[in-house]
Order: structure tokens, then C-alpha cells, then sequence
């Protein structure tokens, strides 16, 4: 198949995946509200949920469209060690599929065009300089949002095996804290005693480890200057 036809086909796919989102009203699907008719559709599928699960990923990655419930339904679904490798297995499924999909298609036009572009060279050069820990910063902080980074990075110059090993790293607190979450929330559902706060010791312990963990990095690595530049 030409990469004209596969650019056809992404364009198809992409636009299938966002009607089908608004259409059939998954936004008001997905809610906490309904969270228990979720968890059982998906422990009917048995054996096959996870594969449901990364499948759907991928897809709602490549359109673009918010996935932080997959990772919440990931752990009040399969418990916090099963919900937390399923989610980063779909995590890391999606990116791959998304940022190839937009290296090989996309990349050769987008260079033509904004390749001399003062922002993608200075973004290039943050890459060169810490590209490893960059990707593993912007995953691990999650400003910017994960779909944005995997059309970003697919454009500039670091390697293919680079961003996919940071990016996996960097998914690790992210999706641990948001299954940790959901997690929580099954917990508290089933249970009719009263909010126990000290669940919420894990999650800040790794936000504070994160944190310091990074600007350790950064100052390391003298990549503070290069980030305000931009």
C-alpha cells in the first residue's frame, strides 16, 4: 500500500473514531457515574478485556481524545498490579502506534514546511542536548498533553527507540497514580465505612519523588536554560 493510501486510511480511521466518540455519546458513557456497568461489560469480555481495552487506547490515541478514564476504569476494574499493567501496556501501545504512524506518514511534508522554523529547530536542540530525559520529564509531568507529545515528537529528530523507552519510563507515575485512583474508588464503593486519608499517602509519595527526581535531572543536566528558551 502507498503512503498516500495510508494517509487516506489514517485520515478514515481517525475521523471513524471521533464520530463514533460523539455519536453514540461514549463522553457521557465513560463518566464515574457509570463506572460499574463498565467494569462488568468489561469483565464479561473474560480473558479478551485487556486486548478491548488497548485496542480502544490506541484508537481514542490516534484521534486525539482524552484516555485518563481508561487508566481510572483500569484499576476500579482489574485491582491495582493487573489495572496498572494493563493500562501501561495500553499507555505505551498507543504511543507507538501513533507516533510511527506520524514519523512514517506525516513527517516528510512537515519538515518541507516548518522544518527551518525557529521553534522546531530549538526543539531539535533540546532533543540533541537531553532528548532521553526530556521525553521522560514531559511524560512524567503531564502538562502537556500525551496525544500532543506523540504528534510533537514524531516530527522532530529523536530516535524512534529513544522515545519509546523515555516515554514508557515517564507513563510509570502517571498511570500509576490515576489506576491507583481508580483503584481507590472501587474500594470506597464496596466499602461503608468512612474515607480513609491515608490512602492518599502513596500517591503523594510518588508526586513528591517525581517532582525531586526531576529537578534533580533538569540541574543535572543543565536543561532548565534550553526549556525557558523555548
Amino acid at each position: 500500500m502507498s503512503k498516500k493510501s495510508l494517509q487516506i486510511l489514517f485520515f478514515i480511521t481517525v475521523g471513524i473514531v471521533v464520530f463514533a466518540f460523539f455519536y453514540f455519546d461514549l463522553y457521557n458513557t465513560l463518566r464515574i457515574e457509570h463506572i460499574e456497568t463498565v467494569k462488568q461489560y468489561f469483565l464479561s469480555l473474560g480473558v479478551l478485556a485487556p486486548a478491548y481495552m488497548i485496542i480502544l487506547y490506541i484508537l481514542f490515541n490516534l484521534a486525539a481524545i482524552p484516555r485518563v478514564f481508561f487508566t481510572i476504569f483500569s484499576g476500579y476494574i482489574f485491582g491495582l498490579f493487573y489495572g496498572f499493567l494493563f493500562a501501561w501496556l495500553a499507555t505505551i501501545a498507543g504511543l507507538i502506534v501513533t507516533f510511527i504512524s506520524i514519523r512514517y506518514l506525516f513527517k516528510e511534508k512537515f519538515v518541507e514546511k516548518f522544518g527551518e522554523k525557529q521553534l522546531v529547530e530549538k526543539l531539535n536542540k533540546l532533543i540533541e542536548q537531553g532528548g532521553f530525559l526530556m521525553v521522560v520529564f514531559l511524560r512524567a509531568i503531564y502538562i502537556v498533553p500525551s496525544s500532543v507529545l506523540n504528534y510533537s515528537f514524531g516530527f522532530t529528530k529523536i530516535k524512534t527507540l529513544t522515545y519509546l523507552i523515555a516515554s514508557a519510563i515517564g507513563f510509570i507515575p502517571v498511570v500509576f497514580i490515576n489506576v491507583y485512583a481508580g483503584y481507590e474508588i472501587n474500594k470506597n464503593i464496596t466499602s461503608s465505612g468512612a474515607f480513609d486519608y491515608t490512602q492518599l499517602i502513596a500517591p503523594a509519595i510518588v508526586m513528591v519523588f517525581v517532582f525531586f527526581l526531576i529537578k534533580f535531572l533538569l540541574k543535572k543536566f543543565k536543561l532548565t536554560g534550553l526549556l525557558k528558551s523555548l
